[in-house]
């Protein structure tokens, strides 16, 4: 079998954000953002050098560097782990992607109850979205996790997630097993998914 991969997309975002270096804080405007950077029109000087974190409201501080400028606009290349940016553009498409683009990402929204298990702590979660790549849960109550996580729902038995990203008690989850064990691991859960990967196979 095949496995899925994202394939390169630009979302257009048109958000006010926040681009965070040494020197201070730069307001900004995100024009568009794909799975490997974003377009931003900033509203003062970037440094050409040194590490940045762009800031769009619901999604945290992705690491970033510039990579050019071109008349008002600036292009941003993110710097994360390519696992941990595909989570992070699946869960921009589900918030500003269009129907199209996001029956291609094959995410789909559950409201399943669960918890999360990290740190020897358990938290109680409602997950608010899955893919075979990984899901999207607010906690029932705020809780700072470091290191791997493991998402338990009453339909499937625990998988293994790195936390990608947090925005107050939201947590957005990369799964660290791949798309093949994850789908056996939901059985049939998530029927729509797990057909759309059998068909992506076999184009």
């Amino acid at each position: 079998m095949t496995e899925l991969r994202l394939v390169e997309q630009q979302i257009a975002v048109m958000q006010p954000g926040k681009i965070h270096s040494p020197d201070g804080i730069v307001d900004c405007e995100v024009l568009s953002v794909s799975r490997s950077g974003a377009r931003v029109r900033p509203l003062g000087e970037l440094p050409e050098l040194g590490r940045l974190y762009l800031a769009i409201r619901g999604f945290g501080q992705l690491e970033c560097r510039l990579e050019r400028t071109e008349a008002d606009a600036a292009d941003l290349v993110f710097t994360g782990d390519a696992q941990s940016l595909d989570a992070m553009f699946q869960d921009m498409l589900d918030r500003f992607g269009d129907a199209e683009g996001r029956r291609r990402y094959l995410r789909r929204s559950v409201l399943w109850p669960g918890s999360l298990k990290g740190d020897g702590a358990t938290v109680d979660c409602t997950i608010l979205n899955m893919s075979l790549g990984g899901a999207k849960v607010a906690l029932a109550e705020e809780r700072s996790f470091t290191g791997t996580v493991t998402l338990v729902g009453d339909r499937f038995q625990g998988l293994a997630a790195t936390i990608v990203w947090k925005s107050g008690r939201v947590l957005g989850l990369q799964f660290r097993a791949d798309t093949a064990q994850v789908a056996d691991a939901l059985g049939e859960a998530l029927p729509a998914i797990k057909e759309s990967m059998l068909v992506g196979a076999a184009r």
